[in-house]
């Protein structure tokens, strides 16, 4: 499926309609490098414009806006074809790899939350990223979904360093990173603003040498 750049209305199955404003400095692409990665319960795999109203759905929900410097509230069909489209972009330039986060156990794969990592290549190092639907919190499923992306960013991608930060008032990400063994290096004060508040964040790591030695 192709976007272009002209006035018009895009038709998805399901006769699913999205009115969309065409940008000239916004081209569309569609990713050209299918990746998939599996764990014991997980597929992860690329973003499809099929998973807009699950992800706009998921979404409109303050508690993770409130979680993530990027993601907006309310949130917009418009934002969600924005950021895929953003991510394809980054897959084409191999510096930002999104991955839908969808269970084995639903035939029809269902996206439920999404994962990826923004390339650094000057350094050789990466930022990790992640959210999840509410309905699938304290099931496990991020942690199991960032170990694999771990796993891909060193021994597929062959970086020399991962890191991820989150919001001080939110250490339930931080667990996260904990139980993959990320270590905390530094906490950074009024690093984001959002809204009018200006947010605290904590920063983990993990090398490509701890990484080997776990």
């Amino acid at each position: 499926m192709y976007f272009y750049k002209v006035a018009g209305t895009l038709s998805i199955k399901k006769k699913y309609y999205i009115e969309i404003i065409y940008l000239s400095q916004l081209p569309f692409y569609m990713d050209n490098e299918n990746i998939q990665l599996e764990t014991e319960r997980l597929i992860l795999n690329s973003l499809s414009y099929k998973d807009i109203p699950k992800i706009t759905a998921y979404l409109q929900n303050p508690k993770i806006s409130e979680n993530v410097i990027n993601i907006p509230f309310p949130y917009s069909e418009k934002d969600a074809i924005f950021w895929i489209n953003l991510g394809n972009q980054g897959r084409e330039s191999k510096e930002v790899y999104n991955f839908a986060i969808r269970l084995k156990e639903d035939e029809k794969l269902n996206f439920i939350g999404a994962i990826g990592i923004r390339l650094d290549k000057k350094h050789n190092k990466a930022e990790l990223g992640y959210w999840l639907g509410e309905p699938f919190w304290g099931k496990g499923f991020m942690s199991e979904a960032t170990k694999r992306i771990i796993k891909f960013g060193f021994e597929i991608l062959e970086l020399n360093k991962i890191n991820a930060t989150h919001f001080l008032h939110n250490p339930a990400s931080g667990k996260i990173m904990i139980k993959n063994k990320m270590i905390k290096e530094a906490e950074i004060k009024e690093h984001f603003k959002k809204g009018d508040i200006y947010l605290d964040i904590i920063q983990y790591r993990l090398t490509r040498k701890e990484y080997k030695n776990l």
